[in-house]
């Protein structure tokens, strides 16, 4: 018999494929967005760029960052991580978000 009632480690690799595609999915559709953009405006382009892709990238790392140290506090029955993942999330969801806001106005 098992001494964890889990399975220690697809349980936290499970969570950090979700968050990665989570990532993924927000970071090609900026991608698209900012080429819609330059269409029409490449200062503008240029200033969502700036803003939203380094965004997704600090996002990215924070989920490796997350994914190494649940890892460690999962194995030593500590409690898990807090919020600042999804945080950033929801912060990344906004900046694309006011992209998008950006493409409807010009």
């Amino acid at each position: 018999m098992a001494k964890h009632p889990w399975d220690p480690g697809l349980q936290v690799e499970r969570t950090t494929l979700a968050w990665l595609r989570t990532v993924l999915a927000f970071t090609a559709s900026l991608l698209v967005l900012l080429r819609l953009i330059a269409h029409h405006s490449v200062v503008a382009a240029v200033a969502c760029t700036l803003i939203t892709l380094p965004a997704s990238g600090i996002v990215g790392w924070m989920i490796w960052r997350r994914h190494r140290f649940s890892e460690r506090r999962l194995h030593a029955s500590a409690p898990l991580p807090g919020a600042a993942l999804p945080a950033a999330t929801a912060a990344l969801a906004m900046l694309a978000g006011a992209t998008g806001i950006v493409y409807v106005l010009f």
